[in-house]
């Protein structure tokens, strides 16, 4: 191992051996298992673990003599156990004195002590949930082995559903959706590795009672893995920090709540394949169920209160442009205004996509509420006045022109298919941005379901006009002809 990690252990290392006083910066939050090489993991045991900074012997010594007595402390103690625990005996301890006598010489300023142990501890956590969070299901799983009353931390908030892995979901369910971890057999044990051993042993035969009252599928074969896997989370040196389990879950949490966002953007993607269903409305008004319930799950397991986040407004995006249906739309209610007491319903004038035309739209609308049924030529003119003036307007030629050409009872058809586009747009605009959220390494949970909050609630309201209208144009089985 080399680079900024193996730099960090070593000048660690030199550090609390050139100022003994230096290890209560570390001591309480740093761990022998925190060094990826297992020499240094020892010589910080012994350093740091096992107190040989304070040492009478240490501290009775003159202060420049104090690095070479803590040495010398530091070899016969690692010589000691490597005889009395049965370490293969392959080193030589002329080769490890001089390591441990040159760690000091190497270390520009002891001061950086915390710095280095602050390296040495984020590579380590990277090590226990891997580079992309691969290990953290598996680092839960030991943390609670390793300290059951863990669990109590984890109940509620992360589920078996949340791993990827089936078998490491079921020893979480066993473990603490199941509660194996407050089992009076555990917890009556006074040993840490009393309480693991017992524990483990709980785990592998409920899983095997699970697996002949579920009847799962699992060859007779198989269960000497599972009991192999089972002994590897339990005595595993991966999880230096298991009273950190709710920070591992966490990251399982993470991962699972990116996984159902991107799949539920891709369900309600897929539904705009059947145009002019309600399928949208419904799939985005489950998935908005689910990001609520995501969301506090999340809050619960960052400590804070529920239903907190706030959803992100959805930007605007350009939209295609669709004049024919939308003049053929304005023309007919031109042409026949009293249809608007049921477009009206569900037809906006967002839906338009050119300026002047949603202003027409308006106009129509006003001038309807206002007077009731009035004179087409009139209503031509006057919803020119009240509305089209500004950037994009229709000229008068444009809406007398519509106007002519307008014919009665096409708006219906028409304009369920400007709403089924006005969903098709923000349905696509929405699943954009979520799936942009998700793939954003930097985007935290709560980023992500407020990201996908904002966009399928603006979505939703679009898919419930959609609704209003396919049922309308079915009831009068009119469109555009």
């Amino acid at each position: 191992m080399s680079g900024p990690e193996a730099y960090s252990e070593e000048a660690l290392l030199g550090s609390v051996l050139q100022d003994p006083r230096r290890a209560l910066e570390v001591r309480d939050w740093l761990r022998a298992e925190d060094f990826a090489d297992p020499w240094r993991r020892e010589i910080y045991r012994v350093l740091v673990d096992n107190h040989l900074y304070a040492h009478p012997t240490v501290l009775a010594a003159p202060p420049r003599q104090r690095t070479q007595v803590l040495g010398r402390l530091v070899v016969d103690d690692l010589h000691t156990r490597a005889v009395a625990e049965g370490w293969v005996d392959t080193a030589d301890w002329q080769q490890v004195a001089a390591y441990v006598t040159g760690l000091p010489a190497s270390v520009p300023d002891a001061a950086n002590a915390a710095q280095y142990g602050r390296v040495v501890a984020q590579s380590s956590l990277e090590r226990t949930v891997g580079a992309q969070g691969e290990f953290a299901e598996q680092a839960v799983l030991a943390a609670v082995l390793a300290r059951p009353e863990e669990g109590a931390r984890l109940a509620g908030w992360l589920k078996a559903g949340d791993f990827q892995d089936p078998w490491l979901g079921q020893m979480y369910k066993a473990l603490v959706e199941e509660k194996l971890y407050a089992h009076p057999a555990v917890t009556m044990r006074h040993s840490p590795a009393e309480r693991r051993e017992v524990l483990a042993r709980m785990l592998y035969e409920q899983l095997q009672h699970k697996a002949a009252d579920e009847y799962w599928t699992v060859p007779a074969s198989a269960w000497l893995a599972v009991a192999q896997q089972v002994h590897a989370l339990a005595t595993t040196q991966q999880v230096p920090h298991p009273e950190h389990a709710a920070q591992l879950g966490q990251r399982v949490l993470q991962t699972s709540i990116q996984q159902q966002v991107a799949e539920g953007s891709w369900r309600v993607e897929n539904t705009l394949k059947v145009p002019g269903t309600p399928a949208a409305e419904m799939e985005i008004n489950a998935m908005l169920g689910t990001l609520q319930q995501l969301e506090g799950r999340w809050e619960q397991a960052m400590g804070r209160p529920a239903a907190v986040g706030a959803a992100m407004a959805p930007q605007s995006s350009p939209r295609p442009e669709m004049a024919f249906t939308e003049d053929a739309v304005l023309s007919s209610l031109l042409r026949d205004p009293g249809q608007l007491e049921q477009v009206g319903r569900w037809l906006r004038a967002e839906d338009f996509t050119q300026p002047g035309r949603a202003q027409l739209f308006t106009a129509l609308q006003d001038a309807v509420a206002n007077r009731g049924t009035v004179d087409p030529a009139l209503m031509v003119w006057d919803a020119h006045r009240r509305g089209t003036a500004g950037p994009g307007s229709l000229a008068p030629e444009q809406v007398w022109a519509m106007y002519q050409n307008g014919r009665p009872g096409m708006a219906h058809g028409g304009g369920r298919q400007l709403v089924e586009a006005s969903i098709v747009h923000h349905v696509r605009s929405a699943t954009s941005a979520i799936n942009a959220a998700v793939g954003d390494p930097t985007a935290t949970p709560g980023m992500v379901i407020g990201t996908a909050r904002g966009h399928l609630q603006h979505a939703s309201a679009q898919a419930a006009r959609l609704t209003q209208a396919t049922w309308a144009t079915a009831r009068t089985g009119q469109g555009v002809r």
